[in-house]
């Protein structure tokens, strides 16, 4: 538990500074929430990356199999999969909560033609970097993806833990919820969203989150220099989201001012 506190408190700063990030005043409009939507998509896809370099590295995937020696973590892990990898959306339909985004996007007519052309580019085996840097996004969106994918190369499974448990923090504003409520009061034409919103929320405080603390507490146990590498991964995530923020904070405002020129 000392551990765990002292992980609060080095992480504070900077989740204060998220949670009071500019970018939420910014959004005032549901063309608003699409352009967020157009670049935070790509940090739902990563989050997937994370979550199965972490499967890969406290479970068996490889054939023949052979048991893991923790198989509180593997099922930790599994838990954790199976609600993102394969959850019912409203419809009740299996999907991962990254097709649950793109279905949202959809609906409420962002563009997905970017997130599209990188999972065809992945697919075809071109490299994650490669391809982001060929979709002309914004240079923190490419960097935030591609801190992600620098520990996914570590194979250190503390550390692509840590951002995934602590790096992350996204906060859904709650002027989301009112945009859409204002805008379809009925919860007619914006059904995706207002589910993916409520499902991520409800999974999060009830279960994953837990289970994340836990893992964690299971990878680092009482080894103080495994806790410092979590924090300091965790820092620099928290950093690399602020950043992601900042980049859609500057198009909005960009976008403002055109449509008053």
């Amino acid at each position: 538990m000392e551990l765990e506190r002292k992980v609060e408190d080095k992480l504070g700063a900077l989740r204060s500074e998220l949670r009071n990030h500019k970018l939420y005043t910014a959004l005032g409009s549901l063309d608003d929430i699409k352009i967020f939507m157009e670049n935070h998509v790509f940090a739902v896809w990563d989050f997937m990356s994370l979550l199965k370099s972490i499967q890969i590295e406290l479970t068996s995937v490889t054939v023949p199999w052979v048991p893991k020696k923790n198989g509180k973590l593997a099922r930790f892990i599994n838990e954790i999969v199976h609600g993102e990898e394969s959850d019912l959306n409203e419809l009740g339909e299996a999907k991962s909560h990254f097709e649950m985004y793109l279905d949202s996007m959809s609906q409420l007519g962002a563009d997905t033609s970017k997130i599209d052309d990188f999972i065809a580019k992945i697919s075809q085996g071109e490299e994650v970097e490669k391809a982001l840097n060929s979709l002309g996004l914004h240079s923190n969106v490419v960097a935030f993806v591609s801190y992600s994918f620098e520990l996914i190369r570590t194979q250190k499974s503390h550390l692509i833990a840590s951002s995934f448990t602590f790096g992350r923090e996204d906060i859904i504003p709650d002027m989301f919820v009112e945009l859409l409520k204002q805008s379809d009061p009925k919860n007619e034409k914006y059904t995706k969203l207002s589910y993916y919103f409520e499902r991520h929320i409800e999974l999060d405080g009830d279960e994953h989150g837990p289970l994340s603390l836990e893992m964690m507490n299971e990878l680092c146990h009482n080894d103080p220099n495994k806790w410092e590498e979590a924090i300091e991964v965790a820092q620099k995530s928290l950093a690399y989201r602020i950043g992601l923020w900042d980049a859609i904070y500057e198009q909005l405002v960009q976008v403002k001012n055109l449509e008053l020129a």
